[in-house]
């Protein structure tokens, strides 16, 4: 049994890694999905490098052609919010959770427009013990004979 959708969510539709083929980047541009604003990702594979925000068939199209981010993508993900003004914060949030290197296409970091930064306390960061590499010997069982 289906669940029962409604508009309170905060995503109203969105598309799950497409591939950056001509079909797909038309289909954006169709009648139904041109106007569509929200929150996208660019990937490398399954790598995210690029997050974005804005009218979705536009910036991917501009993506598409562009020298600088062209060549590192080939798939691409977008959702549309439901709410004005959530689609800067949303990718502030993707941009403080992702590291660095998994959108090293983005330039800048992510700044909320609202919110209370809570500091850490200052403590030595717990060791972590990795196990030692390589499998256990086998042992072997007597034989009885």
């Amino acid at each position: 049994m289906a669940r029962h959708k409604t508009d309170m969510g905060l995503v109203r539709r969105y598309g799950n890694l497409w591939t950056r083929v001509r079909l797909n980047l038309k289909k954006l541009k169709s009648k139904d999905l041109k106007n569509v604003t929200g929150v996208y990702a660019l990937y490398n594979g399954t790598m995210p490098v690029y997050i974005g925000r804005g009218k979705i068939s536009k910036q991917i199209s501009l993506h598409d052609r562009s020298s600088q981010k062209g060549p590192f993508w080939d798939h691409f993900s977008w959702c549309e919010i439901n709410g004005k003004g959530l689609n800067k914060e949303i990718e502030s949030l993707f941009l403080r959770l992702l590291p660095w290197y998994l959108r090293s296409l983005n330039r800048m970091g992510g700044k909320f427009t609202s919110g209370e930064k809570i500091d850490p306390a200052s403590e030595p960061p717990v060791e972590i013990r990795w196990p030692k590499g390589g499998p256990r010997k086998k042992r072997h069982r007597k034989s009885q004979h």
